[in-house]
């Protein structure tokens, strides 16, 4: 608008006004100047002293006359007019003249741009050698890198920065020497900024000891109060936590405690040690003694009286015992009580851990009970399911926590980079001692230069923390860092959480007397998208295991819970094995009668589909008879014509004296493993075969 407003006072009937716009009038300049010899001018004008009308009024004054402008391909600026104009009495554009010092001059006045200066300054960077200061970021992608540290004089340095500098260094034609500041500014630089290389490197541009610095800096007010900074990129700056998980036994203990995490420890008390057990109880009470139920009132055992052995020997036990006289019978006896309520109170569980009852119900009342334990345990399953997969795939980042005020509510500190902490201290209005200090000079957020400072943020982040001087339960860092760590297989158990807190401004400190020359070429590559093509060949991608949506793997510490309840249960059942075993074989050893149950019932309460056969015989349920099983010629009966298990058996009804070939009695367990060995062989255990 105001470009407008200028053009139209230039202009009377299409004539420009000769002495420009009275906002920025043109002069007549001296006539003589202190640098009328310089030899810059003299070239520019081949040889000669300047014409005494040049810059006087509105005009194209170099057009075909004066340096690029007698080219076959001139500059627009030489079609351009303009004219010197006195600094202090113009409110419209104006630059200082880079051939006479006591000079300025204007294309605005004359209305139009001016594209001079721009063209004089790359041209003016045009074979020169840079003095650069390079430092080494700690954190990141989106800076300079080089293993050696901060003012590495090599060719080891790598990044988007790296990248841009050198493009531009290529196509405004100037060198760069890689140097260090002197040494003997740091100390002024610890009394302005602090001990940081980054503050040093800006501090040595500010005073001209350096043309430019290239890292990625943070720009903040104090460094750009003292020199110029070319902006590059911006960062998103984030809360970040733990994801839920912890390292080392913290893992495998807290991993292990996932399970019972979708309800709360009284819920999981009255699920499991009230309503399951009382379900299966009362199932129990429903079912007690009715006809095929899984609750009879009796059961048949055998009774089995003997000497026993005495000894671990078998076979001496045979030859010691060949004429003893054992003796069996069949005696039907009532169930206890607790046995019923134990066998009841499991299969409510097994009912749980199925998703159904599959035990028979026979009674009315009980078939009505059967539909609130499948009830119960529908709901109850869908809901743990539900709340376990939400907990494994998304467990909570420190529940609550979407910002500063929140995490200041629960008393949480943080962890920062200096100058991260200063802006988010100066932006959200953050008590600094909510930061841990930094190990060398005790102030709000990290700058050590020999810690890492960007790094330590992660490093200290511990969410069970005891000492806030030393821990966080947050970190606050840019986006870039986080995404550095995870492409590195770093700290993958951190997330970011809630909205970005601030976009960090990055840039490159650049001295004064360059700053000109060296923006209008960063700005010009910046402009093509040159900076973005940079950043997208360096963005990394992250290796840790995807933790977001649904459906997501689930690692091996996550399972740690089912791998204790699985193996546990498995060790508990090893255990009663052998103790069930070891009460066997003590009792195989010892004189009197014992007692076996000669029915066998699944986990169901259902009878197996197999014959039980103790001692070398077999109990018919139907006859309520024990049969010997072997002998030659005999074939056993069955309605089933491809029942041939055992092959040509004797089948004969047990009586009280019945003696083997051997002169001695075939049932007890442990003397009748030698019988029949053409058919099978009978142990200590119960044989069965299948029907």
């Amino acid at each position: 608008f105001l470009l407008l407003l200028t053009s139209a006072a230039l202009f009377t009937n299409g004539q420009m006004e000769p002495r420009g716009n009275e906002a920025c009038p043109c002069i007549d300049p001296p006539s003589t100047t202190d640098n009328i010899t310089n030899s810059r001018i003299r070239k520019y004008f081949g040889g000669n002293s300047p014409p005494v009308d040049y810059g006087v009024n509105c005009s194209t004054h170099d057009e075909n006359r004066y340096g690029d402008c007698k080219s076959d391909d001139p500059p627009k600026y030489c079609e351009r007019s303009w004219c010197y104009v006195d600094r202090d009495n113009c409110n419209l554009t104006n630059r200082y003249s880079e051939y006479f010092s006591d000079r300025y001059f204007s294309y605005a006045t004359c209305g139009y741009l001016d594209s001079f200066t721009y063209t004089h300054r790359r041209d003016s960077l045009k074979y020169e050698t840079l003095k650069v200061g390079y430092n080494s970021n700690s954190g990141g992608w989106k800076g300079a890198y080089n293993k050696n540290g901060s003012f590495a004089i090599n060719d080891a340095w790598s990044g988007p920065i790296v990248d841009f500098i050198q493009m531009a260094a290529d196509s405004a034609g100037f060198y760069i020497k890689r140097m260090a500041p002197p040494e003997w500014l740091r100390n002024g630089s610890k009394d302005f900024f602090g001990a940081s290389n980054f503050d040093f490197c800006v501090y040595a541009t500010s005073l001209g000891y350096l043309d430019m610095c290239v890292a990625s800096y943070t720009i903040n007010m104090k460094r750009s109060s003292i020199t110029n900074m070319f902006e590059t990129e911006s960062d998103p700056v984030y809360l970040i936590v733990h994801d839920g998980t912890v390292d080392g036994w913290e893992t495998f203990w807290h991993n292990c405690l996932l399970l019972g995490q979708p309800f709360s420890y009284g819920s999981w008390f009255l699920i499991v040690f009230f309503t399951m057990p009382m379900m299966g109880m009362l199932m129990y009470f429903h079912e007690y003694d009715n006809p095929g139920t899984a609750f009879p009132r009796n059961e048949v055992a055998l009774i089995e009286s003997g000497d026993g052995g005495d000894s671990n020997d078998v076979e001496k036990d045979k030859e010691d015992n060949k004429d003893d006289k054992d003796s069996v019978e069949i005696m039907s006896r009532k169930i206890p009580m607790y046995k019923h309520l134990i066998t009841a109170t499991y299969m409510s569980y097994m009912s749980f851990f199925e998703g159904a009852y599959a035990q028979g119900v026979v009674s009315l009342s009980g078939k009505i009970h059967l539909m609130g334990i499948a009830f119960f345990a529908m709901i109850v399953l869908a809901v743990y399911t539900a709340n376990l997969a939400a907990i494994l795939t998304q467990e909570a980042n420190l529940s609550g926590i979407d910002g500063i005020d929140s995490a200041i509510k629960k008393g949480y500190n943080f962890c920062a980079e200096r100058m991260i902490a200063d802006i988010v201290i100066d932006t959200y209005g953050v008590d600094p001692s909510y930061f841990v200090p930094d190990p060398e000079d005790g102030k709000p957020g990290f700058s050590c230069p020999s810690c890492k400072a960007r790094q330590r943020v992660f490093d200290f982040l511990d969410p069970t923390h005891s000492d806030k001087s030393l821990y966080c339960n947050i970190a606050i860092t840019k986006l870039e860092d986080l995404d550095a760590m995870h492409n590195r297989g770093y700290h993958c158990n951190k997330t970011k959480v809630g909205d970005s807190l601030h976009y960090a401004l990055e840039g490159i400190p650049i001295f004064s007397g360059r700053a000109d020359a060296l923006i209008s070429v960063f700005q010009e590559l910046k402009g093509k998208g040159e900076m973005t093509k940079k950043l997208a060949a360096f963005t990394p991608e992250s290796i840790c295991p995807d933790t977001s949506g649904e459906g997501t793997a689930l690692t091996r510490e996550q399972l740690s819970g089912v791998w204790i309840v699985t193996f546990g249960v498995a060790i508990i059942a090893l255990l009663v094995k052998g103790i069930v075993t070891y009460k066997r074989r003590r009792r195989a050893k010892s004189p009197g009668k014992t007692i076996r149950t000669l029915r066998r019932y699944d986990q169901w309460g259902n009878p197996p589909p197999y014959e039980v056969i103790i001692g070398g015989y077999r109990y018919d349920a139907e006859g309520h008879e024990l049969r010997k099983v072997g002998g030659q010629g005999t074939t056993v009966t069955s309605n089933d014509e491809s029942d041939r298990p055992y092959g040509n058996e004797e089948i004969e009804p047990l009586t009280e004296d019945h003696t083997n070939e051997h002169g001695s009695q075939s049932t007890s367990l442990r003397r009748a493993d030698s019988l029949y060995k053409g058919f099978f062989h009978v142990t200590d255990e119960i044989k069965v075969r299948k029907d």
